[in-house]
């Protein structure tokens, strides 16, 4: 008797539902935007509540995905991120920012790790599994693909109506939570919701992450790499951009040249696993982060282009490189808490840094001097946590 094959559904349309969330129209305004209403110590705020909020959902949401189904939590996602963004086109206080941030830390917490879990647990059931980096490759390419168009169009779109790139980015969101409908919910491992399974999901979950030394290992370089490139991915490259010297138009064609050089190499470079195969994954990620980051305070002008584009490739590396081996490490039974722990993890050093950069930022510096700080981090733990993964896979 064979089963019939749900990875090829499952793939087509998590490429849907990834695309119409990629068209993020706020990336070149929302910092100026936000700026103007609330101000520098309030946006740290802002970011910080959504991060803090995650945090504290990341656990029980991810419990619940494995309990209930990925897609259910994917859906809800989606719908409570459009509302967030329809939010932030209307909001003008801190409060009501602080409010919106909640439902943006919600809407993370639902989605984070259950797509992917959707996608590997698919292959996994197919037993395809060995495809999933280069599907993943394949997604990450047509998300730079909807970042780039809609990054170009976003500074236009905000000069007409400063609200207008909000509420057509929460709009298109409404669209990836009703294609989300289609998944076919793989079935490895399903278990039945209760209290006392989602208390005891929760508690392996987390023990999965950091069980043996190898997952330890793994577990901590993702954290490392994920809490500063995604930093930079959601608030300091737009913030550097702004601090370089460029208008609104501007940032967001020098955006969207960033992200089609990232898109050329992704096909090109990180995708070839020939060029990166392990070993070479894990030096990558620290020297590329040290030289985006390092330099950044004396940094103008066009000269920081590169060094935000370096910085912009360490994110998008992340989800294509290191996510095959995080999913891999991971029984599937509790791959999808696992990998929550993980966000959660990266969400609590997320908050602390924008915290912490909006003081630096009002009294000693801009962006620049965060960028070089985030270098010497960079600089005192990747490296660090490189050498054990590489020494753990010699000696094994």
């Amino acid at each position: 008797m064979t089963t019939k094959q749900i990875a090829p559904r499952n793939i087509k349309i998590f490429y849907w539902t990834e695309f119409w969330r990629s068209l993020v129209f706020i990336i070149p305004v929302w910092i100026a935007v936000l700026n103007e209403r609330i101000g520098v110590a309030g946006i740290s705020i802002y970011l910080a509540v959504g991060f803090v909020t995650q945090l504290i959902l990341e656990l029980p949401t991810g419990a619940l995905a494995d309990l209930i189904g990925r897609k259910k939590t994917v859906i809800l996602g989606h719908i409570i991120d459009a509302l967030q963004y329809l939010g932030m086109a209307f909001a003008t206080t801190l409060p009501q920012f602080a409010l919106l941030s909640v439902l943006s830390g919600t809407a993370e917490a639902l989605r984070s790790g259950s797509l992917e879990a959707i996608v590997y647990d698919s292959l996994k059931q197919d037993k395809r599994e060995s495809e999933y980096k280069k599907i993943m490759s394949a997604q990450g390419i047509r998300f730079q693909i909807g970042l780039m168009v809609s990054t170009a169009l976003g500074g236009f779109m905000g000069n007409y109506w400063e609200r207008l790139p909000f509420i057509a980015t929460g709009l298109l969101l409404f669209i990836s939570a009703g294609i989300s409908i289609w998944f076919i919910e793989p079935t490895i491992d399903s278990e039945k919701f209760g209290l006392r399974n989602y208390l005891r999901q929760i508690k392996w979950g987390v023990i999965e992450a950091f069980k043996t030394k190898d997952h330890r290992d793994i577990s901590l370089y993702y954290i490392a790499v994920g809490g500063i490139s995604w930093m930079c991915a959601t608030y300091f490259n737009d913030s550097m951009l702004i601090d370089l010297g460029f208008a609104a138009e501007q940032r967001g064609v020098i955006a969207a040249g960033l992200r089609l050089v990232n898109i050329i190499l992704l096909y090109k470079v990180l995708t070839n696993e020939k060029i990166f195969n392990f070993r070479r994954t894990i030096i990558f990620f620290p020297i590329l982060m040290s030289v985006a980051l390092l330099p950044g305070w004396w940094l103008d002008g066009y000269w920081g282009v590169p060094f935000v584009g370096m910085a912009m490739m360490s994110s998008t590396a992340r989800w294509i490189l290191l996510g095959k081996y995080t999913n891999a490490a991971y029984s599937s039974k509790y791959r999808a808490t696992a990998i929550s722990t993980l966000s959660m993890a990266i969400g609590l050093i997320y908050a602390v840094g924008v915290l912490v950069s909006g003081v630096v930022m009002k009294h000693w510096g801009d962006t620049r001097l965060i960028y070089s700080m985030l270098g010497i981090i960079t600089i005192l733990t990747v490296p660090y946590f490189s050498y054990r993964l590489l020494h753990a896979k010699n000696t094994n």
